[in-house]
């Protein structure tokens, strides 16, 4: 669900891997002769484990048998428990393949049709854009619903109903595009899917998974998350610091909530192939593995993604090239990543799951290579190293496309350089930090022959005109071999309209964060930001259009999780909402004084702040289900104290903000020195 780049490797835990015995977990080998399987999966996964991942797991499926099964590192480091092949660990977006099952499985009882509108099965999901009548049961598994993206958080209070709050946002919502235009990945389609198999089921979704699904194919180590059944878990350690953190819980179950084992995802994969342990009819499992393309699968030069029923992909074209359809998901949580491949026609499936943050599927794609490799279906080809290219002269007709662009969380610049023939984007909101008058760009790529070029980055860009939007794509990304945009052109405003606060600069307070909430998720302190260059737009966690001085609107239609902005006003204070966030402004924050300073919770349960403003040691005294955070709102700077993981006292420097979440009438002492 989530990508995170800030792990580093901590000294202490690989020394400790040194001393460590030689089978560092388990390894199972049920049979047959499968060398550069296991080495190549035990150099991939080693590798990882030496970059900060924490503990990993995987299992390959041959013909339906489980040729190989081996666990890396350690499950529970303050127990000395090492991970067996029944340690659980949170899977994040591959559950979205089960509730995909879910629904065929309804499709195959008669209780609903693909393309039957989603209303029909909830009547009460309206929204203000009158196109989501249009959106079918189908849409929500292509990503082409036009939703969005996410509400629910990471950690979320169990008493919260998250069905009747992701009702109520839509209420408020707008599409970002016409039903099955596009496909963008999007979480909340998979929530109403989750809803739609309660409501023709009968039961309680993780029942019914449990019955139809997990008891046929013996799938004994899957279920919720691992923060709500937790028993034989793997659990997470920051890479950075060594903490342990709290058992994550993912309560929305079919768009990334559940926890599995490799050896189960291999079972659940071969439940797809033919002579598998097919639970589904012949007319549903084909709808399971063939595409289901949208309009805008035509625009690209090379293949698209999410263009299936829940996969990331349908076809891998490295394997189809070579005759092998091959699908996969990968699905990613604040802590943890799985990957999960399979290969119908030969009944072959590979599943990993690590305990960290990595692709999922670049951990099981060289795996399944070597699996190929093993049985003689084809040998791996060798890496071909490239030259880096030539510059030639920038077209004139590639000069429009100079102007602002965005992408799900930044705004920038492309300006083409016809003295090195390069397209230089430069970052401009959030602005960037001011430093001696000279702008650096954040990318550079050089033109040659109808492409822009990024040689250290092996990128290879080209510019994409389509129904009114303009898109750079980068062509083949690793792993996948497919086209992806990642920049939308913005619009040129000729009117320009200001928000009703200034928002240039302005700190934002996060006050409806749930106490359970996960630290690495959405921001709590978010600081706004405008740029002259680009007037009529704003960054508040993205780039958005202002419309209306109380409204902005998402300007970059065309990637996941995006958000629009509403201003409001509450007992005379000024709020931000934007997705299911609300936000005050600093000046809502009491002040840090010396000795006691006791904070209630109020009636209504909405976080309270604190801001430092002197240099100052702090420590607290919480209710037992409070939080407790410090922080500072400059960019970059990691958390400087978290109540689940940290006791005792803190340094906090001046300007820094305490953020307290609790209950209505909880207590809480700040105490200052």
């Amino acid at each position: 669900m989530r990508n995170f780049n800030r792990y580093v490797v901590l000294v202490p835990v690989l020394i400790a891997l040194l001393f460590m015995p030689p089978w560092y977990g388990e390894a199972l080998e049920f049979g047959g002769n499968y060398p550069q399987t296991i080495s190549t999966a035990r150099e991939v996964l080693w590798k990882a484990i030496s970059s900060g991942v924490n503990s990993a797991t995987v299992a390959v499926m041959d013909g339906g048998n489980i040729v190989y099964s081996e666990c890396f590192g350690p499950a529970d480091r303050v127990e000395n428990r090492l991970v067996d092949a029944n340690t659980r660990f949170n899977i994040g977006s591959t559950s979205k393949m089960f509730v995909a099952v879910g629904i065929l499985l309804l499709v195959d009882e008669g209780k609903l049709d693909l393309d039957d509108p989603v209303v029909k099965h909830i009547p009460e999901f309206t929204m203000p854009d009158e196109r989501y009548r249009d959106i079918t049961v189908r849409m929500l598994f292509n990503h082409s619903s036009g939703l969005p993206g996410t509400t629910f958080l990471f950690g979320e209070d169990p008493g919260r109903d998250l069905y009747m709050l992701l009702l109520d946002n839509l209420k408020e919502t707008y599409l970002k595009h016409d039903p099955g235009a596009m496909s963008i990945y999007c979480n909340d389609g998979f929530t109403l899917a989750e809803m739609i198999v309660e409501r023709l089921s009968g039961q309680k979704y993780m029942d019914f998974l449990a019955e139809k699904i997990f008891k046929p194919l013996g799938m004994k180590n899957t279920g919720p998350s691992i923060g709500e059944m937790g028993g034989n878990v793997a659990e997470y350690y920051d890479p950075g610091n060594g903490k342990k953190y709290p058992l994550e819980t993912v309560l929305v179950h079919a768009a990334g909530g559940l926890s599995s084992t490799p050896e189960d995802l291999c079972r659940f994969g071969d439940s797809m192939a033919p002579g598998g342990n097919n639970i589904l009819s012949r007319v549903s499992l084909e709808e399971l593995l063939k595409e289901q393309p949208t309009t805008s699968v035509g625009w690209f030069k090379g293949d698209a993604l999410y263009n299936s029923f829940g996969w990331e992909h349908a076809w891998l074209p490295y394997y189809r090239d070579r005759g092998y359809q091959v699908l996969g998901k990968g699905g990613n949580t604040v802590y943890y990543s799985t990957g999960l491949q399979i290969l119908p026609s030969e009944r072959i499936a590979v599943a990993v799951i690590i305990s960290g943050q990595a692709s999922g599927e670049g951990l099981t794609s060289p795996i399944l290579d070597a699996l190929m490799e093993d049985k003689g279906l084809f040998d791996r080809e060798a890496q071909v190293v490239a030259k880096p290219v030539k510059p030639q002269s920038i077209p004139p007709e590639m000069f429009p496309f100079a102007g602002y662009y965005a992408d799900d969380m930044t705004a920038v610049q492309f300006v083409f350089d016809q003295e090195k023939q390069t397209l230089n984007i430069y970052p401009i909101l959030p602005c960037p930090a001011e430093g001696n008058g000279e702008r650096v760009p954040a990318l550079v790529l050089t033109y040659n022959n109808g492409y822009f070029h990024n040689f250290e980055r092996k990128m290879r860009c080209y510019f994409l005109k389509e129904k009114g939007n303009t898109f750079l794509v980068v062509e083949k990304i690793p792993v996948y071999g497919s086209d992806v945009w990642i920049f939308q052109k913005l619009e040129e405003i000729q009117d320009p309209v200001k928000l009703s606060v200034e928002m240039d600069g302005a700190t934002w307070l996060a006050r409806n964060m749930p106490a359970l909430t996960m630290v690495d998720e959405d921001p709590f302190l978010v600081r706004s930001s405008l740029n002259p260059d680009i007037p009529g737009y704003l960054s508040f966690c993205g780039v958005m259009k202002i419309d209306e001085p109380a409204y902005a609107s998402i300007a970059a239609t065309a990637f996941r999780d995006q958000r629009d902005l509403r201003l409001f006003r509450k007992n005379g204070e000024i709020r931000v909402r934007t997705g299911l966030f609300v936000f005050s402004e600093e000046n809502v924050a009491a002040t840090v004084k010396d000795g006691k300073n006791r904070i209630i919770i109020g009636a209504e349960g909405e976080n309270e702040w604190m801001r430092v403003l002197s240099k100052s040691i702090l420590s607290f005294e919480k209710p037992q289900n409070g939080r407790v955070l410090v922080m500072t709102a400059r960019k970059g700077v990691p958390m400087l104290f978290d109540s689940d993981v940290d006791s005792g006292e803190i340094y906090a420097p001046a300007g820094s903000f305490v953020f307290l979440a609790g209950f209505p009438g909880d207590v809480f002492e700040v105490t200052a020195r």
